[in-house]
């Protein structure tokens, strides 16, 4: 091998440690900004929060609790953060802090996030959770996310697969989720809503891949014919139990429910 093929082998493997280290910093940052937030919107037990996440850089942060790296390339690519805003539950949505989504922002190779039982009132930040482009898995649940739907960037959330988002008092317009997008999308679970209007603008269409489906405790009261779930061919499993509907029709699923 000539000495300018060593010479520039040499170079690419500096460049791409140099590149990985500085990544790497700016995931250890990302995540002790977003525990400085998240101590700023909890009510009480703030010294509890998220204790293995210190601002030391001899601590790997793949170690520390509520966080998963990729074994090879050390990226983020898991953050369990359901229930880490403990609060008091006496207290108005009205009163409960946003969000801010750019917090996420670093961690662009974040495959898996459940911000789940956290009772965020609402989102902000015009790009959303769109920069995360491996999102495969997005749990939601349990917030109040209905004032701010345009703001979560899901309509570029192309490799998600599968999204829960029950309990969120969401009875707008649903063309603003983006979900027509998710064609990769397999489990959606908007259960225990208030959708009570057109479930075309969900953009069911779409969604070729769709397995799994959860509609139930919601306002649905239209026909079962007007649902258009006949064309998901791919569908295994309704939920639509709780709902204003009557009558039947004929869909291939392993597990229907009704009222």
């Amino acid at each position: 091998m000539s000495l300018i093929k060593l010479l520039l082998m040499f170079v690419i493997v500096l460049v791409q440690i140099h590149g990985f280290k500085g990544f790497s910093e700016k995931e250890r940052i990302g995540l002790l900004e977003l525990k400085s937030f998240i101590k700023s919107v909890n009510d009480y037990k703030t010294d509890e929060i998220l204790v293995s996440w210190v601002d030391d850089k001899a601590s790997n942060c793949c170690e520390w609790e509520r966080v998963q790296c990729n074994a090879t390339t050390g990226h983020v690519i898991k953050l369990s953060l359901s229930y880490t805003r403990q609060f008091n539950y006496n207290e108005d949505f009205q009163g409960y802090p946003t969000l801010n989504l750019s917090l996420f922002h670093p961690f662009e190779e974040l495959e898996n996030l459940d911000l789940s039982l956290n009772y965020f009132g609402g989102w902000h930040e015009n790009k959303g959770l769109g920069n995360l482009k491996n999102l495969k898995w997005l749990d939601l649940s349990d917030n109040n996310i209905n004032t701010s739907l345009a703001n979560l960037g899901l309509q570029n959330l192309r490799s998600l697969k599968e999204l829960y988002m029950r309990e969120n008092g969401i009875s707008g317009s649903l063309a603003l989720l983006g979900l027509a997008n998710m064609t990769n999308l397999k489990t959606l679970d908007l259960s225990s809503n208030q959708i009570n209007t057109s479930l075309a603008s969900l953009g069911l269409a779409n969604m070729t891949n769709l397995k799994t489906l959860d509609l139930s405790s919601n306002q649905i009261n239209t026909s079962l014919a007007s649902l258009g779930l006949q064309n998901i061919k791919s569908l295994e499993e309704l939920y639509m139990h709780d709902n204003g509907i009557n009558g039947s029709f004929t869909l291939l699923v392993l597990a229907v429910e009704f009222n």
